[in-house]
């Protein structure tokens, strides 16, 4: 289903929500820090233990805001976690999986650090309460004043968590060398692939061999009816199951769906070629989406994925050998 606009307003302010918890653990330490120096150090714990807690909240809403902003752009499968890698020229989603993991791993320091301000902050309520005055410094080892020192350390390295994560963000956003040097190779690429902008061969697909006479309902495949076209040399291996060679490849053409004619409403081609190493490789092309069918494509109108697209990891579960497509 698409997004609401809600989600994808929310999505979409990500570089604006990270600002709020970077401010607040960027700050953090100072605050705890005058609570080992103060005269009245149960307020700058209590201080601490709010900043902390917002700290880790707001931090919660850009981790779910980047999650969301960055299935939109299709560098994270759309019920995935993290980005797929699977070349090293996919520099952008190798950084994405760094900066990801240095969220997550800040928050859970954030958790451990603001569980420690509020033990601190407790400590004191219930001295508070027993009528005794409020920690002071004398007589007290360094780790026991204000916040503690425990509380310090996690504090510093949520710090330097958040601060490594946001220098990933700000690569992703404004570049470095690596990410202009793979950005100029991606362009020179696409310059000289000829199905950069179309699949030129799934789109000449009448000129392969059919696999059947008349067309077949398939489920895998958007509940729709379809016919699959095939490279001659591989035909026959396709017919009898088998993985299919090196170099061949399948089409399948779609129509309508389980509700109307074949002949109703055209839709996608589904393309799988087998490269020289053996592996299976994808495309999905549908360049006039139905309105009513664009919830099943992100909200597109127009649609054209190819391997390594986040958009197709799907396919790769059906055909990981190399197989003929599934009906």
């Amino acid at each position: 289903m698409t997004a609401s606009p809600l989600i994808e307003l929310f999505a979409r302010e990500h570089p604006a929500f990270v600002h709020a918890p970077l401010g607040l653990v960027v700050t953090l330490p100072l605050a705890m820090l005058a609570s080992f120096r103060s005269r009245t150090p149960h307020l700058w714990t209590r201080t601490a233990f709010f900043m902390g807690l917002v700290g880790l909240l707001s931090s919660a809403v850009a981790i779910s805001s980047g999650l969301l902003w960055g299935r939109q752009i299709a560098l994270i499968p759309g019920n995935g976690f993290f980005p797929v890698v699977a070349s090293g020229k996919q520099v952008l989603q190798r950084i994405l999986q760094l900066h990801e993991m240095a969220a997550l791993g800040g928050f859970l320091l954030g958790c451990v650090c603001v569980f420690l301000l509020w033990r601190a902050w407790h400590k004191d309520n219930q001295a508070a309460a027993g009528g005794t005055p409020h920690r002071r410094h004398e007589g007290r080892r360094l780790w026991e004043r204000g916040v503690g020192v425990p509380a310090l350390a996690a504090g510093l390295m949520w710090l330097g968590a958040w601060g490594f994560c946001g220098k990933l963000g700000g690569i992703m956003v404004f570049g470095n060398e690596e990410t202009n040097k793979a950005a100029a190779e991606a362009v020179e690429a696409k310059r000289l692939d000829a199905e950069a902008e179309v699949p030129v061969r799934a789109l000449d697909y009448a000129s392969l061999e059919p696999a059947e006479a008349d067309p077949f309902l398939s489920k895998a495949h958007g509940d729709r009816w379809g016919r699959i076209w095939v490279t001659a040399s591989a035909i026959d291996a396709y017919k009898a199951g088998k993985p299919l060679d090196p170099g061949s490849y399948a089409v399948m053409s779609t129509y309508g769906d389980r509700k109307g004619r074949p002949d109703q409403e055209v839709g996608p081609l589904y393309f799988l070629e087998i490269a020289s190493d053996g592996k299976p490789k994808f495309a999905f092309y549908w360049p006039r989406v139905p309105e009513d069918r664009r919830g099943e494509v992100g909200g597109e109108d127009s649609v054209y994925w190819r391997s390594p697209d986040p958009h197709l990891a799907s396919c790769l579960g059906c055909h990981a050998k190399g197989t003929s497509a599934m009906k």
